[in-house]
């Protein structure tokens, strides 16, 4: 069976589902950019290896339409910087834990033993 389109990266499964669903031959461009759009979203929010931003390239043969961060949902709510200072007390403790780890019977060797499985 041939497919008019394709997928790929971590996101691709779900982007997948949604271009299965929905695709249908003689879209207008903006149903087909629609499309494309909720098919990249479904990669974003059900992968969490995804990016966070949409970019559509529309290709004709006249050239490339870039409509890079069609849709943004990652905006910084603050800047970049890492001057950020906070005033002792401004986040409340609620627990102060201490461990001690005492390792008994750790033997570490040289020795090629085989694990047991089973």
């Amino acid at each position: 069976m041939h497919l008019p389109f394709t997928t790929m990266g971590s996101g691709s499964l779900a982007a997948m589902g949604i271009l299965e669903t929905r695709f249908k031959d003689d879209m207008s461009e903006q149903e087909a950019v629609d499309l494309v759009k909720d098919a990249i979203e479904a990669g974003i929010f059900h992968d969490l290896g995804s990016g966070s931003n949409v970019d559509i390239y529309v290709v004709k043969r006249t050239g490339c339409d870039k409509r890079e961060n069609y849709r943004v949902y990652d905006k910084k709510a603050f800047s970049e910087s890492d001057t950020y200072t906070f005033a002792r007390g401004t986040t409340k403790v609620v627990k102060n834990s201490e461990f001690e780890y005492k390792w008994k019977h750790l033997q570490i060797t040289d020795e090629n033993i085989p694990m047991d499985i089973y």
